[in-house]
């Protein structure tokens, strides 16, 4: 028979996985502050997935498609924030894939050609290689990102 304490983790998980999608890891984390056994919270993650609360494929489609949407992230990044969030493989390339290339590149030319226009003095190899290092950092593919910087700085 379960603890009170079981019992309270599960109401206040159940409760939060229904309102925005949730990770294990997630799931794990916030329920750190109830004094559970480690056997007991991966009992109660375990419920929650059967239960449909935590679904691995559900959140890295609404992952994908909010950073690409929202944050205007790139596929490495939301790869790598996927992985630290403990999401299979399997999940992430089944997410990723639902980016269309074409809305893809088209992100990447809005993202430089904006950054371009906020430069100071777009002429240069340093200012070359901040566009550069920019659309890294928002997860581009090395190779896209070259092409990409290369029309503006012809």
């Amino acid at each position: 028979m379960p603890s009170e304490e079981y019992k309270k983790a599960y109401i206040f998980l159940s409760n939060k996985c229904s309102k925005k999608e949730f990770s294990s890891r997630e799931a794990l984390k916030a329920c750190s502050k109830f004094k559970l056994k480690i056997v007991d919270k991966n009992n109660l993650i375990n419920e929650l997935k059967k239960q449909n609360f935590i679904n691995h494929e559900r959140f890295s489609k609404a992952f994908v498609h909010d950073r690409f949407n929202f944050y205007r992230w790139g596929r490495n990044k939301i790869i790598h924030h996927l992985k630290q969030k403990g999401i299979e493989e399997f999940y992430i390339q089944k997410a990723i894939e639902s980016i269309s290339d074409d809305l893809y590149y088209k992100l990447l030319s809005e993202e430089a050609i904006k950054k371009y226009h906020t430069m100071k003095a777009p002429i240069d190899f340093q200012s070359k290689q901040k566009l550069m290092k920019f659309l890294y950092q928002k997860g581009f593919e090395t190779e896209l990102v070259y092409n990409e910087v290369e029309k503006l700085f012809p």
